[in-house]
């Protein structure tokens, strides 16, 4: 999975986004309008606050709807879930417990940010199995079985989702439908650089559905806003989650870091009021099973802006072809593995991965 991880993160470069290269632009400002309707989508609890909480809220005093998507249940932290029991050996039921106390997290954070208006749907899959539906587990005869829950389907009874076979085929259609049903303004979702797999999988599959949805309307007159969101990255970005405890960097601007790939791109920045700064801290602290395992993580995204890449509707097109060639990549990866140094990048083009994949949070 992780040398597969390596190919992901190069195809992505090479095939999706091979651009001329462009001058680094500054940030742009964010406007929001009124009324507008705000589609956040996460990988997992807390995703949705960490990138947008100061967002969300905006949209809601603008008398606009915000509609959250949480996808997993991040159930799969075993150095959390090891801490909180104190055992080194842990069962499924661990791991399950692990993830109904985040979905209930999910709901707490939901109410005191958006008190009672935000739209939350939590839809159960495990945790780490998005990439894996992405390249490998595309319908229900072949879903994606957790190695840690132990199940092929959504097993959580609060989840939206629940019983829903975990296969590629089955979130792409539930995106889908969640697209057509919200008609969004504004999507914030994954930066497909992500260096966490999970997060760069929504990413893709972010850009599926807005495929699926937009492609097939004649209507040019509706063009959403794509803001792609980064949360984790490498050296040590952002500043202070590194920390041995919480910092208060309310005051300072968080900028996605200088060595993400601009691929064409500009970005834009949203400045948060000192409400909307505390709201997110307290929508923060509802998470306590993170703010136990990582807290200074969290508080390092409690800043005085929110800041994303955005993208172009065209990016959607053509990533049917793309991921058809990355399940390709797959089965000759399976067939005959490569080494690893041979597919890590130079420090003089883009960024190294190898520790692409951070701590489940």
């Amino acid at each position: 999975m992780k040398l597969f991880y390596f190919l992901f993160k190069f195809l992505i470069i090479t095939l999706h986004f091979t651009l001329a290269s462009v001058s680094a632009n500054s940030e742009q400002p964010l406007k929001i309008g009124h009324a507008e309707r705000l589609l956040i989508l996460a990988p997992h609890p807390d995703d949705e606050s960490l990138s947008a909480a100061g967002l969300a809220h905006r949209v809601l005093e603008n008398g606009g709807s915000v509609r959250s998507v949480v996808v997993t249940a991040g159930d799969a932290y075993v150095e959390a879930i090891q801490r909180d029991t104190g055992r080194r050996q842990l069962t499924q039921t661990d791991f399950l417990r692990y993830g109904e106390n985040r979905l209930e997290e999910s709901r707490h954070a939901a109410k005191v940010l958006g008190n009672g208006l935000i739209h939350l749907d939590l839809l159960g899959f495990s945790d780490g199995s998005i990439y894996a539906m992405l390249v490998s587990h595309w319908n229900k005869t072949h879903p994606d079985k957790s190695e840690f829950t132990g199940f092929s389907h959504v097993p959580y009874i609060e989840a939206e989702d629940k019983g829903i076979a975990q296969d590629g085929k089955a979130l792409r259609d539930e995106l889908v439908k969640i697209l057509k049903e919200t008609k969004p303004t504004l999507i914030v979702f994954p930066d497909v650089m992500e260096n966490d797999s999970d997060h760069a999988g929504l990413g893709m599959f972010t850009l599926l559905a807005i495929n699926d949805w937009l492609e097939p309307s004649d209507d040019k007159s509706f063009t959403p806003r794509l803001l792609a969101y980064l949360i984790h990255w490498q050296h040590g970005w952002p500043s202070g989650s590194e920390s041995n405890k919480p910092l208060d960097l309310s005051n300072q601007p968080l900028f996605l870091p200088d060595d993400l790939p601009l691929r064409g791109h500009t970005r834009t920045c949203f400045d948060l009021n000192i409400l909307e700064k505390n709201l997110k801290h307290y929508t923060l602290a509802q998470y306590h099973t993170q703010q136990r395992a990582m807290g200074a993580f969290l508080a390092a995204f409690v800043r005085s802006n929110e800041c994303f890449t955005l993208l172009k509707e065209s990016d959607s097109k053509g990533i049917k072809n793309v991921v058809a060639q990355w399940q390709h990549v797959r089965k000759v990866f399976d067939s005959h593995p490569v080494n690893r140094e041979k597919i890590l990048f130079t420090k003089n083009s883009l960024p190294t991965f190898r520790n692409e994949t951070s701590n489940h949070h």
